[in-house]
């Protein structure tokens, strides 16, 4: 069928786009072959000279310049971005066993079941437009991220002739007060910042695309209690045929359960350290951009929110996967229909499915879009009580700074207990 071989090939062609990513990375651990090699060692190196870089810049920033607000910047950046590729990094070649597992699974999948009725090739479908989406999505946030934080340097120093570093980082050796300096620096950064991108696009999209595919198993067990119901009507006499199709529909939701348990064991730690960093990076870059100490913080704090948004609308997927089983064990078949034995059997697969757990945030919050709601609200207070903070000196700042809010007298009245 040259359509469910189209499906299948659009899979792998996607899954080969982040093999090439992971490759440059020297992390593609897709292949049953792979081996670390220069290419991983070196990424290794550009995250350790990153974090030495930091450290120097903290070192620099605070005790000889006496400027605390470099340790912002120093936490957005490095607190994030070199926490995740590290974590990311580190994950990929200690469960390459998993990852290769579970896109042999979905191979697997859509080998079988696009030679199946259409309506399976429908779920394959969607399957396939819902990650080619969060494909181009990650890949626009990237490019954004990389070619933006370029940009606002590039623009600053030619329009408007200030040199601001395109991340607070300094390299021993290196003045940025001088055009030399400043020139080489930022050619360091912004190639660190290329290598990273494609690091982080690896990352992330071995994360999303497993994710992406667990509402097509949804949709491949709705068309498994659809036959299940048609071999009920049509032939309600052949009990073997029933009983094999019920075997069936139990035989693949433990290869759902498999698969998500895999899933959530595999990317544990990634989860808690992306979700974690992302909340201090958009917290420490708000107040970096309150103190109008990073110019481009703007283009990083979209970056951090809507990748964050997308890690937790996998999570809400999972979540309605999760109940869409348990919906379909309700609604999608025929129960008077069965033998007493198969709705034992049945009954057996709804209990477990309504124990399937879902992703967390290191076993403490599950992770789903209410995070993003939860983290919106701590960014809010954090952001008021720092500008309280450092308006409590002055009223006259503290008016005009509170006066921004909606809730203008009611803050300040708030304001005004919290210093006394």
């Amino acid at each position: 069928m040259p359509m469910s071989k189209r499906l299948s090939n659009r899979f792998r062609a996607i899954v080969r786009i982040t093999r090439i990513c992971a490759d440059i990375c020297g992390a593609d651990v897709f292949d049953p072959k792979f081996r670390i090699n220069i290419r991983t060692i070196l990424v290794l190196v550009i995250i350790q000279l990153s974090i030495v870089f930091m450290a120097y810049t903290v070192y620099v920033g605070f005790n000889v310049d006496g400027d605390w607000k470099v340790i912002l910047q120093v936490l957005s950046v490095g607190g994030c971005t070199l926490v995740q590729g590290y974590c990311k990094l580190v994950n990929c070649l200690r469960e390459k066993n998993n990852f290769r597992f579970l896109i042999n699974e979905l191979n697997s999948l859509y080998e079988k079941y696009e030679q199946n009725d259409a309506d399976c090739r429908l779920f394959l479908y969607k399957g396939i437009q819902q990650l080619t989406f969060i494909m181009k999505l990650s890949a626009f946030v990237v490019i954004l991220m990389v070619v933006g934080m370029g940009l606002v340097t590039l623009v600053l120093s030619v329009v408007f002739n200030t040199h601001v570093l395109i991340v607070q980082c300094l390299i021993p050796g290196f003045d940025p007060t001088t055009g030399k300096g400043f020139l080489w620096i930022n050619i360091i950064q912004i190639w660190f910042i290329a290598v990273g991108g494609f690091g982080f696009y690896a990352g992330d999209m071995a994360f999303f695309t497993p994710l992406s595919q667990i509402s097509t198993f949804r949709g491949i067990l709705k068309c498994k209690f659809c036959d299940l119901n048609e071999t009920l009507a049509d032939e309600p006499g052949n009990k073997e045929k029933s009983f094999n199709g019920v075997k069936d529909i139990l035989i693949f939701h433990q290869r759902y359960i498999v698969f998500l348990e895999v899933t959530r064991d595999t990317y544990y730690w990634v989860i808690l350290v992306q979700i974690g960093t992302y909340s201090i990076g958009i917290i420490c870059t708000m107040f970096s951009i309150h103190l109008g100490t990073w110019p481009g913080g703007y283009v990083y704090m979209i970056y951090c929110f809507v990748m964050m948004l997308v890690y937790c609308h996998m999570g809400s997927l999972v979540e309605i996967t999760n109940e869409g089983v348990v919906s379909s064990c309700y609604n999608d078949v025929n129960w008077y229909e069965l033998s007493v034995s198969e709705r034992r059997m049945l009954h057996t697969m709804l209990r477990m499915a309504q124990n399937t757990a879902g992703l967390t945030i290191g076993s403490v919050l599950p992770l789903s879009m209410n995070t993003v709601e939860q983290q919106d609200k701590a960014s809010n207070a954090n952001a008021f009580a720092d500008e309280c903070a450092l308006h409590a000196t002055s009223p006259a700042a503290q008016q005009q700074a509170v006066g921004s809010h909606k809730c203008g007298k009611k803050k300040l009245s708030l304001c005004n207990e919290l210093h006394g």
